[in-house]
């Protein structure tokens, strides 16, 4: 919708209901600025630069500046709504200068209006002849609200039943704290609402309500988190729930805690000293640690921590893992306990050992050891048990919706290139190995039949010549010196596509959160990289 509402500032300029009788027409007229004509009531017969569009009861059309308009009532009139806007930014009609008429096929858009828009324009109506100062900018907020609607419709009518999803998806997660009624999605999403439903679930694993809950309670955990929150009323509101004891029963029932007993474990002061991100686990069980490892190096912000966990880590210092971590440092924050592993650079040595409330931690082969390990330090066990069975659910959900494109990729290889590092992955006792063979569903190359990894050399990878390549955690520089190698178009896997090359830097399957990321992440990457004609 480039021609019509484009990333700048508007500002309402009229809005107008009119009606017409069987076969009377508008007055034609020429738009100075931005127009919307909303039939709701009868048909009519539009006419653009002398091109004829019938509208039907549900038609929106965009007009955009210096367009020429005619419309005739049909046999059972017309009913329509007209509203005229400007743009603020010169740039935003640039596009149009110098030109007497704007293009055909540039001068309308027409879609399907729904029920939700039509509300919008009711209540801009209303405040037409109110002249106060909340009134005004009441109506520009619900002018704003008008064009978001149009622009995620127009998304869902341009874009495959797949964008739809994804599109009332991020629709859900601006909007989770609203009132927000799920069965308007399939509006903006064109779609039936049991298509949709089958659609959504189909792309995201849950259906819309399921997901919806989800999301408002994960919202809800992380202002549990964070002091100065006074009731729990005003958190129940804050996440789109009007009826505490109705947030308190949902929230329970999904981390087998109440609301109030989630928010208390605040009370433990636990700092993290590792090369993995304990604290992704320490807030699945409703602690936030006084502070935690972070690689400034690998993660954007001033924080140095995942995307995912730096809403959730605020007040919790970062310590820069890439460097040595002094005891002292931490001990300055007066923990209850701090959480130890050693690390490169970071041994658990005499001076840790000594600190009376320092537990050093040993490696564990996977994820949710380290869950259960910490709640049976801090008498969580049930929280852990909660959390391991949530993301094993997601798991089994993941694996079943990515059957067809792990079967139509084969056999697949892990690797890492960094300079003067090349690594190829196991198909075993790797937290990410074991994501992608056991949780996707890939089937490992035969040869990878080792734990872990094994640092190795470009040579093996043209010898083994797989038939499917994964490069994870690679440093960008040295993935393009390998491309402009004349060995890489030999491989089998480049000449036939199928070399995937995900953005992975935030994938960390070693914690709840961040394997939550990763399985969504991942999917949604191998969902839209393998050719549909493949997995077909």
């Amino acid at each position: 919708m480039s021609h019509v509402i484009q990333r700048s500032t508007y500002a309402l300029a009229d809005l107008h209901k009119h009606h017409y009788t069987r076969s009377e027409a508008m007055r034609p007229f020429r738009t100075s600025g931005y127009a919307l004509i909303f039939l709701y009531e009868g048909s009519a017969k539009l006419s653009i630069h002398h091109r004829r569009h019938a509208l039907r009861p549900g038609s929106c059309c965009l007009l955009a500046p210096g367009t020429w308009v005619k419309c005739e009532a049909g046999r059972s009139g017309a009913a329509l709504y007209l509203l005229t806007y400007d743009s603020l930014n010169a740039a935003a009609d640039a596009g149009l200068a110098g030109s007497e008429l704007p293009p055909h096929d540039e001068a309308v858009h027409m879609l399907t209006h729904t029920p939700a828009m039509i509300t919008l324009l009711t209540q801009i109506e209303q405040l037409a002849h109110q002249t106060d100062d909340a009134s005004y900018f009441r109506r520009q907020a619900l002018f704003y609200e008008l064009l978001h609607l149009i622009s995620l419709v127009q998304s869902s009518e341009d874009k495959p039943a797949h964008d739809a999803i994804q599109m009332t998806v991020h629709y859900m997660d601006s909007h989770y704290m609203n009132d927000l009624q799920v069965g308007k999605l399939p509006e903006m999403a064109n779609l039936t609402p049991s298509a949709y439903c089958r659609a959504f679930k189909k792309s995201v694993g849950v259906s819309p309500g399921t997901y919806l809950t989800q999301l408002r309670i994960r919202k809800a955990k992380e202002l549990l988190r964070v002091t100065g929150r006074s009731t729990l009323k005003d958190i129940a509101q804050s996440v789109g729930f009007n009826d505490e004891l109705y947030f308190s029963r949902v929230f329970k029932k999904s981390e087998g805690v109440s609301p109030t007993v989630y928010a208390s474990s605040r009370s433990t002061r636990v700092a993290v000293v590792s090369h993995l991100f304990l604290q992704d686990h320490l807030l699945s069980l409703g602690i936030q640690p006084v502070a935690a490892p972070a690689f400034p190096s690998v993660y954007a912000g001033s924080s140095g921590f995942p995307r995912y966990l730096q809403q959730q880590l605020q007040g919790t210092r970062p310590l820069n893992a890439e460097s040595q971590i002094v005891l002292g440092e931490v001990q300055e924050l007066e923990p209850d306990m701090i959480i130890k592993m050693a690390f490169q650079g970071n041994p658990s040595d005499s001076s840790w050992q000594r600190a009376e409330n320092a537990i050093c931690l040993e490696g564990f082969p996977e994820w949710y050891n380290y869950v259960e390990a910490l709640g049976s330090l801090l008498s969580k066990e049930s929280q852990a048990e909660a959390v391991i069975r949530r993301v094993e659910q997601i798991e089994s959900v993941y694996r079943s919706k990515l059957q067809p494109v792990t079967a139509a990729v084969g056999e697949l290889l892990i690797v890492r290139a960094l300079p003067g590092d090349f690594r190829i992955y196991g198909a075993h006792s790797h937290a990410l190995s074991g994501l992608i063979y056991r949780v996707f569903g890939f089937e490992a190359d035969p040869r990878a039949s080792h734990a872990f990894y094994k640092r190795d050399t470009w040579e093996t990878l043209l010898q083994w010549d797989p038939a499917s390549i994964l490069f994870v955690w690679s440093d960008p520089q040295e993935l393009a010196r390998l491309r402009q190698l004349p060995s890489w178009r030999e491989l089998r896997a480049v000449r036939e596509g199928r070399v995937y090359c995900p953005d992975t830097r935030e994938w960390d399957p070693w914690g709840p959160s961040g394997r939550e990321y990763t399985i969504y992440d991942g999917a949604r990457y191998f969902q839209q990289a393998v050719p549909q004609r493949l997995v077909l």
